[in-house]
């Protein structure tokens, strides 16, 4: 297939279960239909003095090398052509980037973790303090992954929010001209009699026409606690091209 007009992102939380979840997960991929995968609480090999997770042969992974375990990465089909993607330099252990060219210039993809905050009132910023730094004016971003924040502008009416930093996120993505996508009130978060919005994917105004579908994708949900999310956006990416055979 020498090209699609479709970009199809997937973003999940593995929960750090290796088998039970990441490798079944990534099992259940079709490279061709899912291009982009960002994950949040990753595994990583401790028995491996080479920073490692679990990997796929039909997928790039890419890790950044940080000081502390990464929490995020991000899989990139091989269908893509190596020449209209690559991986973002970072040493940050919660932000994951990789740049790809499409017909509407460059998007920057983000793979982000916001660990659970202390308390409701919490003002301790962790992630959101160096997310406008991952973000480039100059291109396109689309900004997905866990953030474990509560407000009623993705969750219930009743929710008691993070005011503080939700607040702050809200302003961030504002700032950065961009949009929410995740629709009020998507379950992206389950367990035992408790449910939440707590994965959230933001895109540049410019791409939001642009989305054709963001869903809970069940065929791919693999024992975490959380929900595999699928959003489909019209962009043409260059593929990996067949080899053309020749006539005797």
């Amino acid at each position: 297939m020498p090209h699609t007009n479709r970009l199809s992102i997937i973003q999940y939380n593995v929960n750090r279960s290796k088998d039970k979840v990441q490798r079944s997960f990534l099992q259940a991929l079709d490279p061709e239909e899912h291009h982009i995968i960002a994950i949040q609480e990753l595994w990583i090999n401790p028995h491996s003095r080479i920073l490692s997770t679990v990997r796929d042969p039909r997928y790039h992974v890419v890790i950044n090398r940080t000081e502390g375990v990464p929490r995020t990465c991000i899989y990139v089909s091989k269908k893509v052509l190596a020449e209209d993607w690559q991986a973002w330099p970072s040493t940050d252990r919660d932000i994951t980037t990789v740049q790809l060219k499409t017909t509407q210039g460059q998007v920057l993809i983000h793979s982000v973790y916001n660990p659970p905050p202390e308390s409701r009132s919490s003002t301790q910023l962790h992630t959101l303090g160096r997310l406008p730094e991952a973000m480039n004016q100059q291109n396109h971003n689309i900004v997905i992954g866990d953030f474990n924040l509560y407000h009623p502008k993705w969750g219930s009416d009743f929710t008691l929010a993070h005011h503080f930093l939700a607040g702050r996120l809200i302003g961030q993505m504002e700032t950065a001209q961009m949009d929410l996508i995740t629709p009020k009130g998507t379950e992206t978060w389950a367990r035992n009699n408790s449910s939440s919005t707590l994965d959230l994917c933001f895109m540049s105004y410019a791409l939001t026409r642009r989305v054709e579908s963001y869903t809970v994708n069940d065929q791919l949900e693999s024992l975490s606690d959380h929900y595999p999310i699928q959003t489909d956006i019209q962009l043409t990416v260059e593929e990996e091209r067949e080899p053309e055979r020749r006539l005797c």
